[in-house]
């Protein structure tokens, strides 16, 4: 005999929620930004407290925030981060992109070109904007840069997943992150990393935008409404690139490399229906870089008589990054600066007399040395690469001489997260987010000629900062699917 039982509370719940979308939306929404704004916020004070507390210096002299920005400049004189400051400071004076000479009478400037311009026009016009004589100018740079960054991430991860406790560990994530923030709050205040995060991050979220919509497609050769999308927004995805590559140079190296990779993987996947696309999205992607860094050559061009955006790229790997001698200071050593030097000593001479005697390509010329070089001393050129992955990847010292600090500890916690979640979608032959990956396959790859600095994998994190919602999103969606099954079944019963 039937008997009548009252309605399932799995039953009610979701049809109360959906009266209201909008407020729910909202309501998430306010959450997430609350969580966000709090971590970005209680990170700067704690890193504020450090600054006040003596805690950040340069051989023994502190460096504060009520310091004047010249009396900081002298501290950090020689450091890439001084560099920045001072010819910040003379773009907010309005004297243009230049640098003061040291120490020269009368005091004289000169084109600012060994790096980007990107950097210090952005933290000149946040001087001129804000004012200031005292780094706290900066230091409120660093933490609207954060945020803005974070902000953007959320957004990123948010194309993926709108589950909350998702959205709020990414808040949480792009707020308290060591290996970020052990190097922007410190005496890198005024680096390039940090103004470089807001259009990395631009970059991505115009990737992921690009990517999702590049799956949707199924044209052939003629491009319809989906394929023009997609290419739309890569363009939008270079255009973010080329801005981030006049603050870090390196940035076209890594469109060169999506571009590579989008067409590469449909040619070898024998992708028909998008190989068109694919196609034209990586001109695009090269293309709408080389547009945003044209109007800085030609002006390089009329005021200096060089066509470049920086100086500091012409032969920064085939020329200065193998073949600079290897143990010329503590820091070259240990960044892996002149693998080629330390295996052939003699093929670096060469390369450096053939660079000098005016030779056509010295880059295949470069190249040509290396491989032998590597060839013939295998296991030691391995042992120099081996022994210098935690200097890479860990933000600490070369092998043995490996202390574990807290950036070191959140790193190897979120790599594993980044491998978690490649196993589990992996699994489940579900898409990962090419955002997620590529800055981080590049340097895998780029990893074969020149090791480097912590520092070089900071756009990676830019990315990894997402993996743990994403994971989240991930688990949560296994754990749902149960219940949308008892739901249905319910439905189904009554």
């Amino acid at each position: 005999m039937a008997t009548a039982t009252s309605p399932p509370v799995l039953s009610t719940a979701p049809l109360q929620l959906a009266a209201r979308p909008g407020l729910q939306r909202f309501a998430r929404w306010l959450a997430v930004a609350t969580v966000l704004v709090g971590t970005h916020l209680a990170t700067a004070s704690y890193f504020a407290a450090r600054y006040a507390g003596g805690e950040v210096g340069v051989a023994g002299k502190p460096l504060t925030l009520d310091l004047s920005q010249d009396a900081w400049a002298t501290i950090t004189a020689g450091a890439d981060s001084s560099a920045y400051l001072r010819v910040a400071r003379q773009v907010a004076a309005g004297n243009g992109v230049v640098a003061p000479f040291p120490g020269a009478v009368p005091p004289r400037t000169g084109p600012f070109t060994y790096w980007g311009p990107g950097a210090p026009v952005a933290l000149g016009i946040w001087l001129r904007l804000v004012g200031g004589d005292s780094m706290r100018t900066f230091f409120w740079f660093a933490v609207a840069s954060q945020l803005c960054f974070g902000a953007i991430t959320l957004a990123t991860v948010s194309l993926y997943t709108k589950n909350f406790w998702a959205l709020a560990a990414t808040a949480i994530c792009t707020g308290f992150c060591p290996p970020l923030q052990l190097w922007f709050y410190g005496d890198n205040l005024t680096s390039s990393e940090i103004v470089s995060l807001v259009p990395i991050a631009l970059s991505y979220f115009a990737l992921a935008k690009g990517f999702l919509a590049y799956r949707a497609v199924n044209c052939g050769r003629r491009l319809n409404a989906a394929a023009w999308r997609a290419v739309g927004w890569f363009a939008v995805a270079s255009l973010m690139i080329g801005v981030y590559s006049l603050v870090r140079d390196s940035g076209t190296v890594f469109a060169t490399f999506t571009a590579c990779f989008l067409a590469g993987r449909a040619i070898l996947k024998l992708d028909r229906p998008r190989l068109a696309v694919a196609l034209l999205a990586a001109f695009v992607l090269i293309a709408g870089v080389q547009a945003v860094r044209q109007p800085v050559r030609t002006w390089n061009k009329r005021r200096m008589g060089f066509s470049l955006v920086c100086a500091s790229s012409e032969g920064c790997i085939w020329r200065y990054g193998l073949w600079m001698k290897h143990d010329a200071a503590d820091w070259i050593e240990t960044a892996g600066l002149g693998m080629g030097e330390y295996l052939d000593p003699a093929a670096a001479k060469r390369v450096e007399d053939y660079y000098l005697a005016g030779g056509p390509q010295p880059e295949w010329y470069s190249l040509k040395q290396f491989v032998p070089a590597v060839l013939n001393r295998p296991r030691d050129a391995l042992q120099f690469k081996l022994v210098r992955l935690p200097v890479l990847w860990l933000a600490t010292n070369r092998w043995p001489n490996v202390h574990l600090n807290l950036a070191s500890y959140w790193c190897l916690a979120f790599y594993a997260t980044f491998v978690a979640l490649v196993v589990i979608h992996l699994r489940r032959r579900q898409y990962l987010p090419e955002p997620l990956y590529l800055y981080l396959l590049l340097l895998i790859c780029a990893s074969a000629l020149i090791h480097y600095e912590f520092r070089y994998t900071l756009p990676i994190w830019s990315a990894l900062v997402m993996a743990p919602g994403l994971l989240i999103a991930a688990f949560a969606e296994k754990r749902s699917l149960p219940t949308q099954q008892s739901v249905s079944q319910l439905t189904t019963d009554d």
